[in-house]
């Protein structure tokens, strides 16, 4: 069976439980909305494949759990990932402050660090 896709992307959902990690992702690759849902245990992922100037380009998307329990578990994949967004509520200061430490985690496991604090 010969390859769908020409270049595969590796990107992670980060953040506090409860931010709308698992929103965004099935959004984005089901364009469906679920207003209500279990929390994420451990890791889970999903696929969507683009096609941008003639490359189709596969995008592998893991959804993390926020849970500090889950958290040995999740940072395992931060190697293995091209790209890591940090999602937080914007409705929970605390889950913003929280980025510092996503973003200190990243840092840790992870070679390249953008991030905006002004946005």
């Amino acid at each position: 069976m010969a390859k769908q896709y020409d270049v595969l992307f590796r990107l992670l959902l980060l953040g506090d439980s409860g931010v709308g990690k698992t929103c965004l992702l099935c959004r984005f690759t089901d364009n469906e909305f679920h207003p209500s849902h279990i929390s994420t245990i451990g890791v889970d992922f999903k696929m969507k494949t683009l096609e941008i100037d003639g490359v189709k380009v596969r995008i592998q998307i893991w959804d993390t759990a926020g849970q500090e329990r889950y958290q040995t578990i999740t940072k395992q994949y931060y190697r293995r990932a091209q790209g890591i967004f940090l999602v937080y509520d914007i409705t929970s200061e605390r889950s913003f402050q929280h980025i510092m430490k996503w973003a200190s985690d990243v840092d840790e496991y992870f070679c390249i660090l953008i991030f905006f604090p002004e946005w």
